[in-house]
């Protein structure tokens, strides 16, 4: 005891009376059960090696009983699952195995080569499902069920021990021996030993010498579908063709089709079926819709554009006949500016200024002065006139300033003061008479003359 350090159970120094001084067990009894369990490890491991399953399963849990860090029994433990169709238990030691040691553990490799193939682990999952409903169809008395079950088991599982063993009481029960004896076969090829199947052989009164000797049968008589297969009679050839007796050779037997191997086939086609249906029948009528819905939203875009064009159309003559009557009054302006410049001289023009000055002052005596100085030169000058008879209602004159104002209208027509010569003519002047000179009257005629239409401004 000498050489060990540590308790191999948690790992604690050894003291000198040979106890843990962590968990308290005597290293004695902890190497004692460490080399029981590879014992129990060792047989499990021989037990395995000859297919028998339930005798390496009973070891094997004996050694994880004496030590649950025994990676190599677990790992085997879970191969034996496996190899008897429980994947389930055998993913799950696998796991628990990985958890105690995460190091180089072969386990690993187990569960990434079954994950791998996610179709298969689900497939294997709903089979435990459907196994267990078996189960209980055959507590209840539904046996048709419970064989409906357990041929989708089987076929998803062909090494499910446990759904053979089942199939094989289910099928002694309805005196059915030959069946029974093929799934017993299939679990004697699995497993050599298993005890229920054993069992079973007694019951229908094999011995064990006839029990050894059915585990050499070849795999193509453990056929599952047989299971399911009513029996048919055997289909003989001529009478000529006989074995050395004189009996005639069978060349085979009747066999159903197992419909559900072509499951995967009657889905494509569904799916093949459905597409078609769907690209002539719906596709169509969709594209109808998706054409219809874009005629319209073409039609309401072609209806709103014209409508803005005749808008538009609408305001660009508006804008032509303005440009039109701009440009004619333009015109109108520019002829009478060239006119008016061409009607009096350059000294007239300083004449009427000088006039525009005193009648602006209201000294409209000395307007009127100068602006017959004008009338002398152009005595047809539509401003000097009119300017004339505003001096005249000025001074309150009314008669002579009517008498201007006839003058203006006669003399000129076309000028822009004669709406207002006009008017100011056929007035009532008198009420217009009032302390500041007939201002109303004046002010407007000054704000024409003296900003816009006075040609001497220029």
């Amino acid at each position: 005891m000498a050489d060990v350090l540590n308790c191999k159970h948690c790992g604690g120094k050894i003291l000198v009376t040979g106890y843990c001084s962590q968990c308290g067990l005597k290293s004695e009894f902890v190497n004692k059960a460490l080399n029981t369990s590879k014992y129990y490890y060792n047989i499990g491991l021989d037990k395995a090696r000859v297919r028998d399953m339930s005798g390496a399963e009973e070891a094997l849990k004996t050694a994880l009983k004496y030590d649950k860090l025994n990676i190599d029994a677990r790992n085997l433990l879970g191969l034996v699952y496996y190899e008897t169709g429980e994947v389930v238990l055998a993913l799950s030691h696998w796991v628990i195995s990985v958890n105690y040691f995460s190091g180089r553990n072969v386990a690993k490799r187990y569960i990434k080569e079954v994950k791998g193939n996610p179709h298969k682990l689900e497939t294997t999952n709903n089979a435990a499902r459907k196994y267990n409903q078996a189960v209980n169809y055959a507590r209840q008395g539904s046996k048709d069920l419970a064989f409906i079950q357990l041929r989708k088991v089987l076929s998803d599982n062909p090494k499910f021990v446990n759904g053979y063993l089942l199939m094989a009481l289910l099928l002694i029960d309805d005196n059915k021996y030959d069946k029974a004896r093929k799934a017993l076969k299939r679990v004697i090829k699995i497993d050599r030993t298993n005890p229920l199947a054993v069992r079973y052989f007694n019951e229908m009164g094999h011995t064990d010498e006839e029990i050894m000797s059915f585990r050499d049968y070849p795999d193509d008589d453990y056929d599952a579908d047989l299971l399911f297969v009513e029996d048919q009679p055997r289909a003989y050839v001529e009478s000529d063709n006989v074995d050395r007796n004189g009996r005639p050779t069978p060349v085979g037997r009747y066999k159903d089709i197992n419909f559900y191997k072509y499951s995967l086939a009657y889905v494509l086609a569904g799916l093949v079926l459905g597409l078609a249906v769907m690209w002539f029948l719906v596709m169509p009528q969709h594209n109808k819709n998706a054409d219809d819905e874009s005629r319209n939203v073409k039609i309401a875009y072609s209806e709103e554009i014209a409508n803005k064009n005749t808008k538009l159309s609408s305001l660009q003559d508006e804008v032509d006949s303005l440009t039109t009557k701009n440009k004619d009054l333009t015109k109108q302006v520019a002829d009478y500016e060239e006119k008016s410049k061409a009607d009096i001289s350059d000294t007239d023009k300083v004449t009427m200024q000088l006039a525009m000055k005193y009648y602006n002052d209201t000294q409209y005596d000395k307007a009127m002065t100068e602006i017959d100085k004008v009338l002398e030169t152009s005595p047809d000058y539509d401003v000097a006139l009119y300017y004339k008879a505003l001096c005249y209602l000025g001074t309150e004159d009314e008669d002579k300033a009517k008498e201007a104002f006839d003058t203006f209208i006669q003399k000129c027509p076309n000028s822009i003061y004669y709406t207002v010569a006009v008017a100011l003519s056929g007035a009532d002047t008198t009420s217009g008479k009032t302390d500041d000179g007939g201002s109303t009257t004046e002010g407007s005629s000054e704000g024409t003359t003296e900003s816009d239409m006075d040609p001497t401004n220029e």
